[in-house]
């Protein structure tokens, strides 16, 4: 993984939760995500549950466990959720023995891995998570980005992948269970006040095939 990317996070760490997700177009998405993981994973319920590259912590209700390669980043998550564990790792390599977890997710990391990073995720993914266990990760629609004529170099953060790509690279090891879009509609175009009134018809959306032109989509699969 780019190295470029701890030393981001690092440095977003002590504002990230205010930046990020303290405003309405975070807020929008946190219920967004959060709707998909009611759905497909609810509370641990004495299962083990890895949130991978788990950021400040914005899902440890559903995890067990939270595991960032920012040290920065896992301190603030430490801080808001004293009694969960958490792990400094590297995603694509992490010290976790096989068939750890009963699901793992992760969230806003793939935007960061080029193709190649990618598939090495999706290994190790399937290294620790149990058979017949869950993943559920989220990649930027480059479908969306083709759409808006939206390209961007530059910045380790700009990878974005068709669902052929995504869907190819899950190969004989993973089974899909269902995808859904985040984001449809154009919520920064939307005033402010208007935007929470709009989540519940983004979700609609989401799940009916435009899913493939939201700005990301989310993935739900199943370890064979």
């Amino acid at each position: 993984m780019n190295p470029a990317v701890k030393t981001y996070y690092d440095q977003l760490a002590p504002t990230y939760d205010e930046n990020r997700f303290a405003n309405s177009y975070g807020r929008y998405l946190h219920r967004q995500e959060t709707a998909v993981l009611n759905q497909y994973l609810g509370p641990p319920a004495g299962r083990a549950v890895l949130d991978l590259a788990c950021g400040t912590g914005r899902f440890m209700d559903y995890c067990t466990i939270g595991a960032d390669l920012s040290p920065e980043m896992v301190a603030v998550a430490k801080a808001k959720h004293p009694t969960k564990n958490f792990a400094v790792e590297n995603a694509l390599n992490t010290r976790f023995g096989h068939e750890s977890f009963d699901a793992v997710i992760c969230f806003h990391l793939l935007m960061h891995l080029n193709a190649t990073d990618l598939e090495a995720f999706l290994l190790e993914a399937a290294r620790i998570t149990k058979t017949g266990g869950t993943l559920i990760f989220d990649v930027p629609s480059a479908e969306r980005r083709t759409l808006l004529g939206r390209q961007q170099e530059g910045w380790h953060g700009a990878n974005a992948y068709t669902d052929d790509d995504v869907r190819k690279l899950l190969g004989s090891t993973w089974e899909l269970k269902t995808v859904r879009g985040i984001a449809a509609l154009p919520v920064h175009r939307v005033p402010k006040r208007l935007r929470s009134l709009l989540v519940g018809l983004d979700n609609l959306i989401c799940k009916t095939p435009l899913r493939s032109v939201a700005s990301y989509r989310v993935y739900v699969i199943e370890k064979r």
